[in-house]
């Protein structure tokens, strides 16, 4: 098959594969009209023949980032999903999905499958994927009743083909890089910027002239030292290691696809090793084992058995990550040096996180994750009764749980003071080291159980194509807990038909139902329908350099009911103590703490699509969407519409409303000769959502209404500036009620003209943190076996709020201070200040949602780039049993373009730092 004919078959999806694979993978030995699009549910439509907006991407594409977790891996690769990176460790990191935006007041996360079973991808290694696809408009996601409203994401994994056995072996070492860790003041600095908080905030200095003197020069460590806390406790880099071998093949009546993947990281984290016996390191190990089989039984009956295990350990300190984050944030420098001079852990009365010795000393904790997963698809052919039927079963059985074994201590500490006058030292024991301390326990365990029962019906006649099938299906999880455990049952019907192979209709009517719901009222129906005409197939379109031009479009229903279990029911608690009997005596009760729901129903998400796939001059493709999502019947609080003297809980009501609208568009071009080949394009979606209802309560200002506004919008003061002396602030003429004003303190604008600044001087201010604006572009270039590819991804119309402890609002609660805010904030030598006065007490005033900190949270990262070489047939001739062998170099999340600079303005918490990557890997076939 050539390059372009393949280009042909491909429509207008967002497939930039890498050039030299396209003419190796057998899952590109297709007729052109015949690409298969996974909707799930044993169904599949030729790509040419979908009326839906579906997208997807394949192996090639994802082969180009092997990250811990696939997850990570879908940045700006199908339109309409967006990925937003995590910060966490090896273990935690998971790619944020949504499918075109948020359309929900709550859950906005999409369906997962795997193999038409829910399951996480995360658990997955990348080279076992064969696909991943989304699906996005009515007539697929009204397949999936009240789980299809937030859009599904389909991965399938790789199966057996007809040949002798193909093994492939790769092995990827990486290394990773803390991206943009915090810059914090040192030791001195710190002291002077506490002196001028207090004498600020009317105090009186913290430091004298020789104390700022033994920062400044050292003379004191043990008292006044200077600890880079972020050096100290984290080295460089982490590194790791991903190796895969798997075997393809089959003859005719078994085909195959067996996996073993392993996957290490070591973290970043550096006083690891002080313990006898055990490590405190961030560790994260993970052994997958997978079998895929196409078992054909006989001339009617194909059975497909899938088996996965995937075993993962992660090792950690005893102390929490987030906690020992959150103390490399906030502990100053010259708090404490990381030991006393008796070796003893330092700290004070103040500030017992000692970052050091929540590493080291604190003992360490492991778990271990176990999931298996089976499942089996069994199809009979009944030609002989009716040709074009078949029926089928699918049964599904995960099991998957944690546990943990806890081996943990506190660390001892002392506080130091210092004798100036006879220059000693002398300490006070504040905590006693304990010993370890041996817990294990279950994490947790859940069990999922799918059964499914299908009928389909494939026939040809003349000018007319039918396709059509009649599904049930059942999907329980019983989890560890209470009120963790849910079912959905959904009965399918859908149609496909086709006139002439241009005019094309897909109908579907499902019921489904949920235990969530109240009994009664489980049940609800989800109808769809798409058409498609394919104008390139007009005669009128014939000879022209159009290859493809189709419009589609659909409208239809699908539902969500994730909620919460159990709330038709009435719930009871503690009520305190009540007083019974002629003498009365107080005794324990119960109080009502929720009232049950009567007419708790299901979101329903009602969609319209309207859109084109182009493909001209055999090397561009284009395809292009207009959606409209109104959600109702979202859950929301009643307590804006009830008032408090009814004195009782009030139940949740559907009576939310949401509009979600926009665009999104994709475009390449693809191009090349024998010794030189290229693509490049891009993807870009634009979404918006407004509230149109949510119960919103009473208030007195227009502009201080939520409805009619974006879900997260960000509401707070605008600031006009800051006041500069005490006169400013008595002459304004208008009171800021937040906190005692000084100067150096934020100026707000007055919204309503009452001459008071208070909560009803707040307004919207910038977006939201989740971006309207989501984008990408891909380039890969290929000349004799060498090649670039290159992924940047990025968003817009997006805010964050930028209230980092120590990095933006600094010093009270025992904080630092970061660079950044010290040069930058207000002094009376500084009136035109970035960043208001320093205090040591906090500001409510200033250290508040306005228009100052809400800042543009928009970034363009380089998410992938790859160099590398692929070795041709004649170079591997003399190693026989070499068929195929590429050898690369990557980057993942190498820079940023942004506004904020010192932070990752896609992870603006405390938490682990983001990383950029770095990898060399090979790839070979025998």
């Amino acid at each position: 098959m050539t390059f372009k004919t393949y280009l042909v078959g491909l429509i207008a999806l967002p497939l930039s594969l890498p050039l030299q694979a396209q003419t190796q993978t057998d899952s590109l030995q297709r007729s052109k009209d015949s690409y298969p699009i996974e909707y799930g549910r044993n169904l599949s439509f030729d790509l040419k023949e979908s009326t839906t907006a579906t997208a997807f991407t394949t192996k090639e594409m994802l082969s180009h980032r092997k990250g811990i977790n696939p997850r990570d891996g879908f940045y700006g690769l199908i339109p309409g999903l967006q990925s937003l990176q995590s910060q966490g460790t090896a273990w935690e990191t998971s790619a944020g999905l949504t499918i075109r935006g948020r359309n929900t007041l709550n859950a906005n996360a999409p369906l997962l499958l795997i193999d038409g079973f829910e399951r996480d991808p995360g658990q997955l290694s990348v080279d076992e994927i064969e696909s991943v696809t989304i699906l996005k408009d009515a007539p697929s996601t009204a397949l999936y009743g009240m789980r299809g409203a937030n859009g599904v994401v389909l991965v399938k994994t790789k199966r057996g083909f007809l040949g002798k056995p193909v093994i492939n072996f790769s092995y990827e070492f990486n290394m990773a890089k803390p991206f943009r860790t915090p810059k914090l003041v040192d030791s001195y600095t710190y002291a002077k910027a506490l002196n001028e908080g207090r004498v600020s905030d009317g105090l009186t200095p913290r430091y004298n002239d020789d104390e700022l003197a033994a920062f400044q020069n050292g003379s004191v460590p043990g008292m006044y030292p200077n600890i880079d806390w972020w050096g100290e406790s984290l080295r460089d880099y982490s590194n790791g290691h991903n190796a895969t071998f798997s075997v393809t093949g089959g003859g005719s009546f078994v085909k195959y696809f067996t996996q073993l993947n392993y996957l290490y990281d070591d973290g970043i984290l550096k006083p690891v090793n002080d313990n006898g016996g055990y490590s405190t390191q961030f560790k994260f190990s993970n052994l997958n084992v997978r079998s895929n089989l196409d078992i054909h039984l006989n001339r009617n009956t194909d059975l497909q058995l899938n088996i996965f295990g995937a075993f993962s350990e992660h090792n950690r300190p005893g102390a929490s990550i987030a906690n020992i984050f959150n103390a490399l944030y906030n502990v100053p420098a010259g708090a404490f040096p990381i030991r006393n001079e008796n070796g003893i852990w330092a700290g004070t009365k103040d500030i017992g996180t000692n970052p050091v010795a929540m590493i080291s000393g604190t003992g360490y904790a492991r778990s271990q994750q176990r999931n298996l997963y089976a499942d089996m698809n069994i199809v009979h052919r009944l030609d002989a009764l009716l040709p074009g039927l078949s029926v089928g079963v699918r049964v599904g059985l995960d099991n998957m749980a944690s546990y943990w074994d806890s081996n943990t201590r506190n660390y001892g500490y002392e506080q130091t003071d210092y004798d100036w006058t006879n220059k000693s030292y002398s300490y006070k024991n504040l905590r006693n080291e304990t010993a370890l301390s041996f817990s294990r326990s279950v994490g947790s365990s859940r069990n999922h159980f799918y059964l499914g029962a299908f009928a389909k019906f494939d026939r040809t006649w003349g000018d007319h194509a039918l396709k059509s099938t009649l599904q049930y299906s059942m999907d329980k999880l019983t989890a560890k807990g209470q009120n963790t455990s849910y079912a959905f049952i959904d009965a399918v019907g859908q149609v496909h038909y086709s006139y002439k192979q241009r005019y094309i209709a897909d109908l579907s009517l499902t019921g489904s139902a949920s235990s969530i719901l109240a009994p009664g009222h489980r049940w609800g129906i989800f109808p769809s329908v798409g058409a498609a005409w394919l104008i390139s197939e007009e005669n009128f379109m014939k000879d022209t350099a159009i290859d493809l031009l189709k419009l589609r479009a659909s409208y239809g229903i699908s539902g969500a009911a994730d909620f919460n279990n159990d709330l038709y029911i009435d719930m009871y608690g503690n009520g305190g103590g009540f007083f019974f009997g002629k003498t009365p005596k107080k005794d324990g009760g119960l109080k009502l703490t929720q009232v049950g729901m009567t007419d708790l129903t299901y979101e329903k998400s009602h969609k319209w699509n309207l859109g084109f796939d182009l493909r001209a001059f055999r090397h561009l493709a284009v395809t292009f969407d207009l959606f409209y999502d109104h959600r109702t019947d979202i859950l929301v609080g009643a307590n804006g519409k009830v008032s408090s003297i009814f004195g009782s809980p009030i139940s949740k009501q559907n009576a939310g409303v949401v509009d979600n609208k926009g665009i999104e568009t994709d475009i390449h071009w693809t191009d090349g000769s024998r010794d030189f080949k290229y693509s490049f394009g891009g993807t870009f979606t634009f979404t918006r959502n407004k509230i149109v209802q949510q119960n919103e309560e009473y208030r007195p200002y227009d502009y201080l209404y939520r409805t009619n506004g974006r879900m997260g919008q960000y509401f707070g003061y605008v600031v006009e500036g800051i006041y500069q002396n005490q006169d400013e602030i008595d002459n304004r003429g208008v009171k800021q009620t937040l906190s005692e004003v000084r100067p150096g303190d934020l100026k707000y604008k007055d919204l309503n003209g009452d001459k008071v600044i208070d909560a009803h001087d707040q307004m919207a201010i910038g977006y939201s943190n989740f971006p309207e604006i989501y984008y990408s572009v891909d380039l890969n270039l290929e000349y004799k076996g060498f090649g670039l590819f290159a992924m940047f991804q990025g968003v817009g119309n997006r805010s964050v709020l930028a209230s980092t402890p120590s990095i933006y609002w600094p010093l009270y609660n025992n904080r630092t201070v970061s660079t950044e805010y010290y040069n930058n904030r207000w002094t009376a030598e500084n009136p035109m200040a970035k960043y208001p006065r320093l205090t040591s007490t906090g500001s409510s005033n200033n250290y508040v949602t306005n228009s100052l900190w809400v800042q543009d949270g928009s970034f363009f990262k380089l998410r992938t780039l790859e160099l590398y070489y692929q070795f041709n047939a004649r170079q591997l001739k003399s190693l026989r049993c070499v068929h195929g062998a590429k050898v690369y170099v990557r980057g993942y999340d190498l820079f940023c373009l942004d506004h904020i600079k010192v932070m990752d303005p896609e992870n603006m918490g405390t938490g682990h730092p983001s990383m950029s990557r770095y990898a060399i890997g090979f790839n070979l076939t025998f």
